[in-house]
């Protein structure tokens, strides 16, 4: 399984060093002895964080370069899989899923929110981060929006920023925010809540979503 972020797997780990994920003010309070998943992982910081606070971690990317950066830890499994599959799930549910900033590098949306849905338990949490689609960009830092300037908001599809960032580097699909919001009403996950972490202009989205009971 080849991963764009392969050949990158080293500088990113040295550029995102001091990142904190996004996902982590926002994950449930306790999460001692729960099952989860972090779901296209990266690098594990988010794996990690959570095993600090009493949960065991299944932690999957498409990326083994990504995978073998991550910080051991004897509560987080890591394995190569695919974030649109189910073929690496042991079939046991879990309790909750977190996928941090992750949703914008995959091509088939509906898909891994099926496996997110899935995977969940009836009941169970999934806690989603991403690029706020609507996200126009910062002059003063030379930051560019979600979507190509020439291209627009209303244009979907994959693109780079041609920068030395993340997205420079390893490009991203940009949706409008209503393929994200419609893609989640799809998979049957019922959304709780839309969070906007504080900032000057929109910078990430974050869903707070359950599986339903039935």
């Amino acid at each position: 399984m080849e991963s764009r972020y392969d050949r990158v797997a080293q500088w990113y780990a040295e550029f995102t060093r001091d990142w904190s994920p996004v996902c982590l003010p926002y994950l449930p309070v306790d999460l001692r002895d729960q099952r989860v998943l972090d779901l296209a992982c990266g690098i594990g910081s988010l794996s990690g964080v959570i095993a600090e606070r009493d949960a065991t971690v299944t932690a999957i990317d498409a990326s083994q370069m990504m995978l073998d950066k991550a910080a051991p830890s004897g509560r987080v499994q890591y394995r190569q899989g695919d974030a649109t599959s189910t073929d690496w799930w042991d079939g046991v549910a879990f309790d909750g899923v977190v996928s941090n900033m992750a949703l914008m590098d995959i091509e088939d949306l509906d898909a891994v929110l099926g496996t997110i849905a899935a995977v969940v338990r009836p009941g169970g949490w999934v806690l989603i981060a991403l690029l706020h689609p609507c996200f126009p960009g910062r002059s003063d830092t030379g930051t560019l929006s979600s979507w190509p300037p020439d291209r627009g908001y209303s244009w979907e599809g994959w693109w780079t920023t041609k920068t030395d960032g993340v997205r420079g580097r390893v490009g991203a699909y940009h949706r409008r925010l209503s393929t994200y919001l419609n893609a989640v009403i799809r998979s049957g996950l019922e959304v709780a809540e839309f969070l906007e972490p504080p900032a000057d202009v929109p910078r990430n989205l974050v869903l707070r979503c359950r599986r339903a009971q039935y």
